[in-house]
């Protein structure tokens, strides 16, 4: 509860610092709901061509579009510090995080949520919703495994994001490695069934961005297996454990601006 009120207020003090200009957080989600939708009309016109793509209709892959980005935007949404790690580092000011008697990994993994990304994040998950419920005839039922696979993949986003963090403690680089984050995300924007072998298993189990963005979606058209619903949360659990203590064997090797 400790760590969930630090939480709450460095949220509260990040809302406080967006809003102070509502002009640019209003330019940002305009242009971020352009950009997705300008993907989405091409994806659309890219399928009319074509009755199926890998084996999905053109409404599951736009499902598997509209699920990417409310991954994407909700890992964004939590770990948005992560992108302001390295001036902590070059700076010192990394030291006065440590010295204080809260886990520091709560200051730099989740200190700075941004409202911006939280609006387009409830924006994005009504579209979701809607199309899913227009297009895709499914239970209710697998709508509740579809948004606890969600959640398993915002765990596995913060396993990436811890591990850029502790990359971050020993060679002061973040940047470069969060950009390589996102080009690999960008992948994700269509199934991972498209890619072929061994692309596909690579980006499925050993990075596994498969997991995280394609199993959600395919678990609610009623394609993914039990056997690979366990095998997800699996590796959510243990990929997260090694992102941890990853975390901690480069926190005990840091050594401070001043060395």
């Amino acid at each position: 509860m400790k760590n969930f009120r630090v939480w709450y207020l460095y949220s509260i003090n990040s809302f406080q610092r967006t809003l102070t200009n509502r002009f640019i957080t209003l330019v940002f989600v305009v242009s971020k709901f352009i950009r997705i939708a300008i993907f989405l009309f091409f994806l659309n016109l890219l399928l009319q061509g074509v009755s199926s793509l890998a084996g999905y209709t053109r409404e599951q892959i736009i499902f598997f579009y509209l699920s990417f980005n409310l991954i994407d935007t909700g890992s964004q949404f939590l770990f948005r510090n992560v992108y302001s790690f390295r001036p902590l580092i070059v700076s010192g000011d990394l030291d006065l995080i440590l010295l204080k008697p809260i886990n520091p990994l709560i200051r730099v993994l989740l200190g700075g949520m941004d409202i911006m990304d939280g609006i387009m994040l409830l924006i994005i998950l009504a579209v979701v919703v809607y199309f899913g419920i227009t297009s895709l005839s499914v239970p209710v039922f697998f709508w509740l495994g579809y948004f606890l696979l969600i959640i398993n993949s915002i765990f596995i986003s913060a396993a990436f994001h811890i591990f850029v963090l502790g990359f971050g403690v020993v060679t002061t680089s973040v940047d470069h490695l969060i950009l390589i984050y996102r080009d690999l995300t960008s992948l994700m924007r269509i199934p991972v069934d498209v890619y072929i072998e061994p692309l596909r298993s690579l980006l499925t189990f050993v990075i596994p961005l498969g997991v995280m963005y394609t199993f959600p979606p395919k678990f609610l058209i009623g394609l993914l297996s039990w056997q690979l619903i366990v095998l997800s949360f699996i590796l959510s659990v243990v990929f997260v454990l090694i992102s941890l203590v990853f975390w901690s064997r480069c926190l005990r090797s840091y050594q401070s601006a001043s060395s």
